[in-house]
């Protein structure tokens, strides 16, 4: 029996290079200016309307503490949708990064996880290529209880209006 082989979508953000599950990645976009959301968290830039449906986007450079984006031609908002952490359901999240870079596959064996203890949590693990390092995501981990609750809060307030 074969190894599942797990795929990745990479993306940078300043001089880091990260990778997300490609299961959790609903759709890349190119970059739209968010509409504000007055008294939001630091790092939520706006709202989108994605499919009819409204999406915060989150400055990944403010969020994973490496400076704002500055929008490019190359900036994307990568939609990701993570599981709530109380079961209660997904979220659908805008991802706002420098660049998207590729899609890669690997077994098991070349991701080397990384120890519980290690800050920020929300790294999971760590893949090596001939040009860079690439720090895996754990999409569930990126927000707090207290982030997910305000975030979904966020939707639904401006759902309502």
């Amino acid at each position: 029996m074969s190894e599942l082989i797990n795929a990745y979508l990479t993306f940078s953000v300043g001089s880091n290079t990260f990778g997300v599950h490609v299961g959790k990645v609903v759709e890349i976009l190119e970059y739209v200016k968010p509409k504000s959301v007055p008294e939001s968290l630091p790092y939520i830039t706006g709202v989108i309307d994605h499919r009819e449906n409204i999406v915060p986007v989150i400055d990944t450079g403010l969020k994973f503490n490496v400076g704002t984006i500055d929008v490019t031609p190359q900036t994307c908002i990568v939609v990701l949708e993570i599981d709530k952490p109380d079961n209660s359901g997904k979220l659908i999240i805008g991802a706002m990064v420098d660049a998207v870079s590729d899609v890669f596959e690997s077994d098991n064996e070349k991701i080397k996880t990384i120890e519980n203890d290690f800050k920020p949590g929300y790294i999971s693990a760590t893949y090596k290529t001939d040009e860079n390092l690439v720090m895996i995501l754990n999409a569930e981990q990126v927000f707090n209880d207290k982030d997910i609750i305000a975030l979904d809060e966020l939707k639904s307030s401006i759902e309502a209006e």
